[in-house]
Parts: structure tokens; C-alpha cells; sequence
């Protein structure tokens, strides 16, 4: 029993890299087990947790916002190379 206890509990920072980590990479399931309990008992770790996925939320909804910015732009630069176009074809139709 006090091996299996060992196991699964976790330093402070054994959990925090746990935490980063999942924010990346899937957690195997003795990781998965390993990060509960540790979360469930350390409320310091849990807030950790809570901040951690809070702050992956907000900076992948701030990177979608650049995204959907730099796709308008690269429409409206296409929007006026094809007028630039369309003017330089009608130019030539009256030469």
C-alpha cells in the first residue's frame, strides 16, 4: 500500500510540470492519476491548474482573433490586386 501511495503522489513540482505538460502533450494514465490526486489534496497546485487552463483559454482565443485579423487583410489585399487589375485591363481595352 505505501508503495502504491508513493506512486501516485506527487511533489509540488512534479505536478506543476505535469500541469504544463498537459497544456501540450496527452498525460499517460499513470500521469492522469498522479495529477488528481496530487490536486485533490494541494489547493495550491489546483489554483495552479485552474490559472494554467484560464490563461491557455484566453491565449488561444487571443491567437484565432490575429488569425481571422490576417485572413481579412490578405482578402482585402487579393480584393485590390484584382481591381488593380480589372483598372489596368480596361486602360489597355481604350489604348
Amino acid at each position: 500500500m505505501k508503495k502504491l501511495m508513493n506512486t501516485l503522489m506527487l511533489s509540488c513540482l512534479k505536478a506543476t510540470e505535469l500541469i504544463e505538460k498537459k497544456s501540450v502533450f496527452l498525460l499517460s494514465p499513470l500521469e492522469k492519476a498522479q495529477l488528481f490526486m496530487h490536486t485533490r489534496v494541494c489547493d495550491v497546485c489546483r489554483n495552479y491548474q485552474q490559472q494554467s487552463e484560464l490563461l491557455d483559454k484566453v491565449i488561444q482565443k487571443e491567437l484565432e482573433s490575429i488569425n481571422d485579423e490576417k485572413l481579412s487583410i490578405n482578402q482585402e489585399s487579393d480584393n485590390q490586386r484584382i481591381n488593380r487589375l480589372k483598372e489596368k485591363l480596361d486602360t489597355e481595352k481604350f489604348n
